[in-house]
């Protein structure tokens, strides 16, 4: 009815479930500083329920599961000290009865120095903070100034020099920046240079940037070695220093064994991908084939039962098995009514997280595995390279569910792709759609978990006959009368914090990742987007992201914290606006080409005026020289050759009015075929004729 760690109020008052048997449960006040366990029987409990007396409530310690430590720091020493020191007494059901627990204190006070007292606080903080390491975190967390660096600007740190002169030089950041570099040219590569030759190095460097500092004066030895310890943790110096090939089959940890018996449902989940052997098409334009599909599968060991899945386009990767392994979390009736395929929960039991994840190494290399650990309490194991028999279960669950269709449907994978003559491509044989496929796909794994009896299955010797080895009986029959049980945990959280993560770097504009801005308002309250050079921005800064959406983004503002600060796509990058981020790179690669060219253009369009340039000096220079005006004179005419200049540029630039043009007198036509002449008579002769002529 319950699950293990789930918040819940009774008449309001916040509770959390700690164990779950077939009758009864126990479970604790979360905000008394004495409370204990208490027995609640399941038929007292539907009582109340019908009462309207219980009801689910957020967890309010859930942001435990994000937080995270530096291994050494004092918060993770005194969180494992005081993990191992209670793990006796929280060991199974005992834990929760009075005597037995009675008895495991006594010999928890009788082999530590802590009091009574302590000891039940911190076995209570335990249980009602989620069960996790966590929740022995100090609440002092954010005071003092934990983790930061401190800066000794005019004396030297440590104690004063007995022997030799001078005080010595206090490592600053200018030093430790020199430091890291040469660390990171000299000791962090598999060359076997040692620290006293980094060192020599070093002081070549530095002598060459301050050639007059006194030799007592430099940074010793002891600070850098101090630095090269604390800078770089001893894995970090084994996996650098390390041959590749020597520190893969010699040096680097060995993972649990995949073949560890499961205890029951939720104890051990298996992920794998494949490519799955049929061509699909587009489900609006049936000529379009787009390829083969990928499909991952959370299969959990114990009932089989597939408790998580993920079929797209996508290729095999960490982000993508975090899909599958974020629905094997949640709740699956949304993604059934999707495809008109209406189910309850009680038909899809998996909600949870599991003990134990066995997947490729590749799916785990990432620093959301750690989250995984640390935060949420998942062991990892990782099968071997080349070995999908580690993975037997996941491994043959792919061939049983692609034996449904690849006899019937066109476009299946068979043979080569090179045919010979007469014989068809698989290829075009496509038609089946991409919708389509996904729903007989996620019909045959609810046929799988709610129907199919595995005949082959290894049943333990205390299940009964009457029990058959189907997926969902096996589930519900193990969560009554195994240990196996699975954990709830804050999707909204874990959806963020396994997401891929990628450097961004804040300026006056924002955060940008690849080139788009973001913004947010606790980025503009820190102050970061100020237009002053006082402004101090954080670097090294990385942010989550979603392939699927390039409108949000989640920045990480504290280094090696998981608290993280939504993003919005800001208007600059509008143009990217409801894209992928493939399709952001595909556009970006676009302009990068178009900008290419355009280079090429402008080039050729620069020499040219480059030339027009070199013409205009060389000819303002020859009316220098033909000059034969004074300096003086040319100064006292400036003022009258700008006037004249001035009156012609306004007549040139006058406006003039324009008058059409006169037309052409029309042609004569003669009626009579006798030609007229009916122009003016011209008198100009006659006036200038003799009066004597006449």
């Amino acid at each position: 009815m319950w699950q293990v760690n789930e918040t819940i109020a009774f008449d309001g008052k916040p509770y959390r479930v700690l164990f779950t048997e077939n009758s009864y449960f126990y479970w604790i006040v979360l905000d008394e500083n004495k409370g204990l366990p208490e027995r609640i029987y399941f038929d007292e409990c539907n009582v109340w329920i019908d009462e309207g007396r219980v009801e689910k409530i957020p967890d309010p310690y859930a942001y435990l599961q994000a937080e995270s430590w530096e291994l050494g720091s004092s918060n993770y020493l005194e969180s494992q000290k005081h993990y191992a020191l209670i793990k006796p007494i929280i060991d199974g059901e005992g834990a929760f009865n009075k005597s037995t627990r009675a008895k495991r204190i006594s010999h928890a006070i009788a082999v530590s120095d802590k009091s009574k007292s302590t000891i039940y606080r911190l076995v209570r903080r335990y249980w009602q903070r989620g069960q996790i390491k966590n929740a022995l975190l100090p609440d002092y967390k954010n005071s003092g100034a934990a983790g930061k660096r401190r800066n000794f600007t005019n004396t030297k740190a440590g104690r004063p020099r007995i022997y030799g002169i001078g005080k010595g030089e206090a490592v600053n950041e200018n030093i430790r920046k020199q430091f890291r570099i040469i660390c990171d040219k000299y000791l962090m590569n598999d060359k076997g240079y040692s620290i006293r030759y980094a060192y020599i190095k070093f002081g070549k460097a530095y002598k060459l940037k301050y050639p007059d500092v006194a030799e007592h004066e430099m940074p010793t030895l002891r600070q850098f070695q101090y630095f090269y310890k604390t800078e770089y943790t001893k894995s970090t110096q084994i996996i650098k220093q390390t041959p590749k090939g020597e520190y893969n089959k010699d040096i680097r940890p060995l993972h649990g064994t995949a073949t560890e018996q499961a205890l029951g449902p939720g104890s051990r989940y298996e992920i794998d991908a494949t490519i799955a052997d049929i061509y699909l098409v587009d489900d609006n334009d049936p000529n379009k084939v787009i390829g083969r599909p990928t499909i991952y599968m959370v299969i959990d060991v114990f009932s089989r039962i597939v408790a998580g899945f993920y079929i797209g386009f996508d290729n095999a990767s960490f982000p993508v098995a975090m899909k599958a392994l974020i629905s094997s979390f949640s709740s699956k009736v949304d993604i059934c009514k999707k495809y008109g395929i209406d189910i309850s929960d009680e038909q899809w039991p998996c909600i949870g997280i599991p003990d134990v994840l066995l997947a490729d190494r590749g799916e785990l290399m990432s620093h959301q595995a750690s989250y995984l650990v640390n935060g949420i309490k998942v062991r990892l194991e990782s099968a071997p390279p080349r070995r999908g028999d580690a993975k037997g279960i996941v491994e043959r669950s792919f061939g049983s569910f692609q034996a449904k269709f690849k006899p019937y449907m066109p476009g299946v994978v068979s043979g080569n792709k090179v045919k010979k003559h007469g014989e068809k491509d698989y290829r075009v044989e496509a038609a089946v759609a991409k919708s389509d496929f996904f729903e007989i796909i996620l019909y045959s794994i609810l046929a799988h978990n709610l129907n199919k009896p595995m005949e082959k299955y290894d049943r333990a010797p205390d299940m009964p006959e009457s029990i058959p080895s189907i997926p969902i009986e096996l589930w519900r029959w193990g969560l009554q009368h195994r240990t196996g049980s699975l954990r709830t945990v804050d999707t909204d959280i874990a959806k963020i914090l396994l997401l891929p993560r990628e450097k961004v770097t804040v300026s006056e504009l924002g955060v940008k990742l690849w080139g788009v801005v973001y913004t947010a308002k606790e980025v503009i309250q820190a102050g970061w987007m100020h237009r002053s050079t006082e402004v101090t921005r954080p670097k090294n800064l990385y942010a989550a992201y979603d392939l699927g959406s390039v409108n949000h983004i989640y920045l990480f503002p504290e280094t090696g914290k998981n608290t993280f600060w939504v993003c919005d796509i800001s208007t600059r990058s509008r143009e990217f606006r409801d894209m992928t981020w493939y399709q952001v790179w595909e556009r970006q690669a676009v302009q990068k080409q178009v900008s290419a060219e355009a280079k090429y253009q402008y080039s050729a369009v620069e020499r040219d005026f480059d030339d027009l340039l070199e013409k205009k000096i060389k000819k303002a220079k020859n009316n220098r020289k033909a000059s034969t005006l004074s300096n003086a004179q040319k100064i006292k005419d400036i003022k009258g050759n700008k006037q004249q200049i001035r009156e012609q540029e306004r007549k040139e630039l006058a406006i003039k009015p324009n008058r059409p043009k006169q037309e052409k007198p029309a042609q004569i036509v003669q009626l009579k075929g006798i030609e007229e002449n009916y122009e003016l008579p011209n008198f100009i002769p006659e006036l200038f004729d003799d009066e004597d002529d006449n």
